[in-house]
């Protein structure tokens, strides 16, 4: 089993860097899909689902945990419902997501 989902995660990989992946189509399938119900609109996470972004795992990851997230509480998407370009889109989504600004850029944190 663990020799098929290595080979899922591969074949989604080479698949996915076969075409240019989209942020803003990404953005598109992240809330079309609803991640954002769990992980946060912009990614940030929530007490439903971790943080992804900014500076989100790297492409395979993402790609073999969408697809076999069985032993936790986010169902796995097969294919059928992500595809490998769903995929690879939503990782360059949470790719272009840039961090907030520090404490310290932030002048009304800084008003006493």
């Amino acid at each position: 089993m663990k020799k098929l989902t290595l080979a899922s995660a591969l074949l989604v990989l080479s698949c996915a860097t076969a075409f240019a992946a989209d942020p803003v189509r990404g953005r598109q399938v992240y809330e079309k899909v609803g991640c954002y119900q769990c992980h946060g609109w912009q990614g940030q996470g929530a007490n439903t689902g971790p943080k992804l972004a900014p500076q989100p795992m790297a492409a395979d990851a993402l790609a073999s945990f969408i697809r076999n997230s069985q032993e936790t509480l986010m169902p796995a998407y097969s294919a059928d419902l992500v595809s490998d370009r769903d995929v690879a889109d939503i990782h360059a989504y949470l790719v272009s997501i840039k961090p907030p600004p520090a404490a310290k850029d932030l002048p009304l944190l800084m008003q006493r």
